[in-house]
């Protein structure tokens, strides 16, 4: 998922969308709760992947631990990616 294209299209869409008499403040802030959504919605993905893995992988804790990390570090980027889009 390319969240930088996404956000691009949706940014696009709502300026479309968007009365083109709003105050500039009122555009940013409907701005600033979709990319709040977005970032909430792979927090919440993340923590559902994780407990899925960790309940799947019960007798491999090792194996869950490894999984948990390399989706901690996709997380992050993520959040990164999301963050520097604001």
């Amino acid at each position: 998922m390319n969240l930088e294209k996404l956000s691009k299209r949706v940014t696009q869409e709502l300026e479309t969308a968007l009365a083109d008499d709003l105050p500039e403040a009122e555009r940013e802030a409907i701005l600033d709760i979709v990319q709040r959504a977005m970032l909430d919605s792979a927090t919440r993905t993340h923590r559902e992947m994780k407990e899925t893995a960790v309940v799947c992988c019960g007798p491999e804790a090792d194996l869950a631990h490894k999984i948990q990390e390399q989706m901690d570090k996709k997380r992050g980027v993520l959040i990164a990616n999301l963050m520097a889009m604001r």
